[in-house]
């Protein structure tokens, strides 16, 4: 859809505002780079909201959308990006992400279908492994085959190697970057860290 279509409808949706925290891009991003939707989000920071936006796996153009998301839309770019796994191919793009405290929303699943496990599975251990806070989510559930999210940890336990702490670490990044209060924030990362305490020879 076309930017004054976003803005038409992000301006829907402001009535609502109590209800609204983010806005993102969603869909297919062939030839339609983020920067195309500067003014929307713009509009969206100045009232307070959270950014996020789509980078699919294996698209036209994906590097420069993902550095787009992560250090020029709406002037200094976003707080998370959604996919963006082939930023591990690129360690300038690694190094953007790691820096600006970026998460990334990962749905293993997803490319999984229609991407060799040999790129997708490195590529997620890559970006966990330079200190990215990569979390595990599901993209369209009934569209992939109905894998939630605990299928898609459960793959990644077992195609990435993580160890149990690390499936931890995963869930206290989906925490750290999700965009609930504080104070909801700080109460699940004291229930994980209760979780590591009572289970014995956690590794």
């Amino acid at each position: 859809m076309s930017p004054a279509s976003a803005m038409e409808h992000y301006e829907a949706a402001l009535p609502y505002r109590s209800f609204v925290n983010a806005i993102g891009l969603g869909s297919d991003e062939y030839d339609r780079p983020p920067t195309l939707f500067n003014d929307v989000y713009r509009r969206a920071q100045e009232d307070g909201l959270h950014t996020t936006a789509h980078c699919d796996v294996a698209q036209k153009d994906t590097h420069e959308h993902i550095r787009q998301v992560a250090d020029v839309v709406a002037g200094t770019g976003l707080e998370r990006i959604d996919h963006g796994l082939n930023a591990a191919e690129d360690p300038k793009l690694v190094e953007l992400i790691r820096s600006k405290d970026l998460g990334m929303t990962l749905c293993p699943w997803a490319y999984y279908r229609h991407e060799p496990k040999e790129e997708v599975f490195p590529g997620i251990r890559a970006l966990f492994d330079a200190g990215i806070k990569v979390t595990i989510n599901c993209d369209d559930p009934g569209y992939m085959f109905f894998n939630y999210v605990l299928e898609n940890l459960r793959l990644v336990e077992v195609h990435c190697g993580f160890s149990r702490l690390e499936m931890v670490h995963l869930q206290k990044n989906a925490v750290a970057i999700s965009w609930m209060p504080k104070d909801e924030k700080t109460a699940m990362l004291k229930e994980l860290d209760q979780y590591v305490a009572d289970t014995e020879g956690l590794r």
